[in-house]
Order: C-alpha cells, then structure tokens, then sequence
C-alpha cells in the first residue's frame, strides 16, 4: 500500500505531462495551413495552438490579452485565428476591415453575452433571460436605442450641461470640513493648502474625477434623487467594477480571491438600491407617495421612465428587475470616469497641448467671477461657468481629437458576438497591405461559433499607428481637401463597438466627456503635488478603460 501511495503522485504528473504534450502535438499539426487549398477561396479559422486541455488559452489570455492576441497574431500570421477559453472555441479577429463587418454584420448577435453577463455578473435569477426574443429584444435594444436619438439625445445634453456648469467650479470647494465638502471631493483626501496666494488644495486626482464624473452622469439618467437616497452608492459601483472581470469569468464568491466577497456585497447592496428606486418610481408614476426618500422624481431620464415602464409590463418585480437596471448604471460608470480621467491628465502632462486645447475651446466655455460692481452685492460672487456643448462637439476638432486618442492608449475593450448564421468576410486591400500581402484574405466562420474583436491590439499595432505608444492627438485629425476645414475622425478605432450590439449611449458618452474635460481644464489649472512633471501612472486591468496602477497626488487652484 505504502508502495502505490509513493508513486501515486508521480504517476499522476507523468499523466499531466504527457496530455499537455499530447495536447500541444496535436493541437500544432492542426494549426498549420492547407497549402492545398486556394489562396483565393475562403479559409477556415485555424486554431492557434495550446498546452492545456479545456483550459487552451485561458490562463495567458486572463493575464494580459493584448499582448497575447499580438503574439498569437504574428505566429499565426492571420486576421482571424481560433483560441480556445474553457473548453470553447473563439474566433479572435484583429484587422480593422473585418472587426467593422463583423460588427455591422446581422449574422451575429450579443444576445448570448447578454444573458451571460446577466446571470454570473448582475445576479439574475432567470426572470430576465426568460423573457421572449422579443420582449429581450425591446428591453436589451429598442430602449437603449433611445439614447441616440433625439430628443433625448438634446434633453440629456442640456441637463448634463446644466449640472457641469453649476458643479464645475465646486470640484474642489476648498472646504476642510468634510461634512460641507463635495461628495465627489470626500473621496479624494481633499486638504486645503495654506501659505499660498490663491486658494489650493491637494487631491486624488483619480479619485476626484471618477466620482465627480459618476455622480453627474448618473443624475442625468436616474436623476438627482437617486444619489441623494443611497450616497454611497458608487463607492459600492468602484469595488464592484475592480472585480467585475473575476465575476464575469464565473467565479463563485466563497472562492479565496482578494476583493471578490466585497464584490459580491456591494453588487448586492446596489440591486437593493435600485429595487427601491424601481419601486419608488413606480409608486410615483401612478400618483402615489414614493416614499420619504424619493421626494422627487421628475428628472429621471425618458429612456429609464420606459425601461421601468417596460418591467412593470412584462409582470417583473422590482428586485427582479434590478440585474436589468444594473446593467444601465454599471455602463454609465464604467468607461467614462475613467476615459475623463486620463484624457485630462495627458492635456495636462503637456504644457503645449493644454495650451492649444484651451485656445480651441475658449470661444465656448466661459469661465468668470461677477464683480461686485456687476451684482450690487457687498461680498464676491462664486465663479460661473457657461459651456456651449454643440459648438464644443462640432467646431473643437483637437478637443475631440484628445478624447479619441484617449480611448485609443486607456481602453482595450474586447466585443464578443455569437455566429447565428455563416458568415463570409474577407478584408480590406490596406489591411492586406499592412500585413505585407498581395491580396486580401477571406475567411469562413460557421453559424454557432464565437466571435472577439480584440479592439486594444488593433489601437496599439504599429502597423496601423506611427509610435503607437505616443500619445499624439493629431493621429484623429484630417483637413478636408477641399474646404480647408479641420475635423475629427475615429477611423480604424471601434471603442464602442458599432451595428445592432454596439454601445447605444456611445453618442451622449462623447458629448459628455468633451463637456467634462472642457469644463475642467477651463475652470481648473492642476500641478503635481510633488512639484514635479506630471507622469501618467501605468495601466491596471478593468472591465472598461483602465484604471491607474497608482492614484496621483496634484494640486487644483481656480483660474480665474
């Protein structure tokens, strides 16, 4: 007995070895090319090949997936190639021509993903997945569309206008109190500092932004109240997200993992949260008291009025009905704090860029303080701000440009779609071009499969992007031939995704970081607190743009 225990373990790792390697024989023979087959037909997707069996490429692809798809990439020497994650295979495409077709493509569907996300991240129960094709297609589509059409799109962009405009000059309040500071303000480790001419204060730059951002974007959906009610609540939504790709891999919460039983927690406390916000708002919308804590409910947006509307209908209880709803508040926090962020620390980090950026945006951001003379009063008025967000999204090509190039280095978004009908796609000539072939490849990708677009590959190849690690706005801008005009242009970029699945708030997303980014540059100079250069902190995985490695120390003082 004692002889079978002794070499029970060994035998089990020799058993281990030989099916990795069995594994990575077979699994590299499969991979090589036909060369049998015409060039100029359609190919199918070859597997790149692996190790571990299920596992495939799981372990390298979690870890770090854009320099991973890039070395599978060159290996592989194709636009399309098979990886396999926990037993499946996916189909990784990285030339910009197809991911566009891809994308627009009505052969493939994010239902699947949905319902995914649904069920490991947002804790629901089957009441939503259970819905019928056309009743998931209204609540997951038809509704969300309604963030890129007007009027919405108009009435969210004056309220967001309205809010930055009243809160801009109060991202930093110089109060040493934090009971009379900002909400957004106690979370960044505000103190005033003394011994200097104009007032100043140190802060978490990152911290300062990403709630400060959160907070107005999520009043212009949801309304004000919904904030005031549970003021905590983005705290909860931050240690959500920082675990949100664990959960999204199916990770229970008894596993032994840093942060994932807090993640857990405060995803629960924020279905809580917007039960009673469902439950309020519907107690209201039938004329009834909401209850103390929802006094008022008029600014809640048009598109979330229908999508409780929606819930009610289909016989949906408000705890139900939350995973749904965390979907839309997970959205609206997770990419645009974070992009506001980084967009105006890199304008900050360089002196010259600030300045232009500035010089663009003046004509429509009105930064000033009324003198005493102006308002009869015997004490200074507080700063005004006044921002003009039409003309700052038509006629500030840099501006925008700097957000594009922003999401270009600080997100690496990936988009998963399901294969509901064979697809052909075959790609553009300049992508052929850049892959040093003659002619353009054509590839065959059968109904059932998976689909991922690895969009933080394509942003960084520098086959497509001259220094591709530089951050140079200039990238997105183009002159018309003819007219002279300067515009912006996103071009081989797809951050937000595109067609039926894409990011349906991705048009009120851009307006609203070019309003925040404008509004804090004109109201705010920031210097590091260190009294050195501003230095752009390395990246740290998220479930949207990243996030920083490290939180930076800066000083703020008003300009004006």
């Amino acid at each position: 007995m004692d002889d079978v225990r002794e070499w029970i373990w060994p035998i089990l790792l020799a058993i281990l070895l030989s099916s990795c390697l069995a594994t990575r024989i077979i699994t590299g023979l499969k991979s090589w090319p036909d060369k049998r087959i015409d060039a100029r037909l359609p190919r199918s997707v070859r597997v790149v090949p692996y190790w571990l069996p299920w596992l495939g490429h799981s372990i390298p692809f979690g870890w770090d997936h854009i320099d991973f798809v890039r070395r599978a990439r060159d290996y592989m020497n194709e636009a399309v190639f098979g990886i396999i994650l926990g037993g499946l295979k996916h189909d990784v495409v990285v030339s910009p021509s197809l991911t566009k077709a891809i994308l627009a493509s009505r052969g493939t569907s994010s239902n699947a993903l949905i319902n995914y996300a649904l069920e490991k991240v947002g804790g629901d129960q089957g009441a939503i997945r259970s819905l019928s094709a056309t009743d998931h297609h209204i609540i997951h589509h038809n509704i969300p569309n309604l963030l890129m059409r007007e009027p919405f799109l108009t009435e969210a962009s004056k309220v967001a206008k309205d809010i930055t405009e009243r809160e801009a000059p109060n991202l930093v309040t110089f109060c040493r109190s934090m009971v009379d500071q900002a909400p957004w303000e106690r979370r960044s480790e505000a103190e005033v500092t003394d011994g200097q001419e104009k007032l100043m204060a140190e802060v978490n730059l990152f911290a300062l932004v990403r709630n400060f951002v959160g907070h107005i974007s999520t009043s212009v959906l949801m309304g004000q109240a919904f904030l005031e009610a549970f003021p905590d609540l983005l705290d909860d939504m931050w240690t959500f997200d920082n675990r949100f790709p664990v959960m999204a891999l199916g990770a229970p919460r008894w596993l032994p993992l840093p942060g994932l039983s807090a993640a857990y927690a405060a995803r629960d406390r924020i279905l809580d949260a917007l039960a009673a916000y469902h439950q309020a708002f519907v107690s209201w919308d039938e004329g009834n008291d909401p209850g103390v804590k929802f006094r008022d409910l008029d600014d809640v947006s048009e598109s979330m009025k229908q999508r409780i509307r929606k819930f009610k209908e289909l016989g949906l209880s408000p705890r139900s009905s939350a995973p749904g709803h965390l979907s839309l508040f997970w959205a609206l926090n997770a990419n645009s704090p974070n992009v506001v962020f980084w967009n105006i620390l890199r304008i900050y980090s360089d002196p010259a860029l600030l300045e232009e950026v500035r010089k663009e945006i003046a004509p429509f951001v009105k930064v000033y303080r009324p003198s005493r003379e102006e308002t009869g009063l015997p004490f200074q008025e507080p700063v005004k701000v006044s921002l003009d967000p039409d003309e700052l999204f038509r006629s500030c090509p840099l501006l925008k440009a700097s957000f594009y190039e922003t999401m270009r280095l600080d997100s690496a978004g990936l988009s998963f779609r399901e294969v509901t009908s064979d697809l052909t796609v075959t790609e553009s000539p300049e992508d052929a071009a850049a892959a040093s072939l003659a002619e353009p490849r054509t590839y065959r990708i059968k109904k059932g499969g998976n689909i991922v677009m690895a969009h933080g590959m394509v942003q960084r190849d520098p086959r497509l992007f001259s220094n591709p690690e530089q951050f140079d706005p200039l990238r997105f801008v183009v002159t018309d031939p003819d007219t002279g005009a300067r515009k912006a242009d996103m071009h081989t970029i797809y951050p937000f995704g595109a067609g039926v699945s894409g990011c349906k708030g991705r048009a009120l997303a851009e307006r609203m970081n070019l309003l925040f980014t404008a509004a804090i540059i004109s109201t705010w100079d920031i210097e590091p607190a260190s009294g050195k250069a501003l230095t752009v902190p390395g990246h740290r995985p998220s479930s949207g743009a990243y996030l920083p490695k490290d939180d930076i120390r800066v000083r703020l003082r008003m300009r004006v």
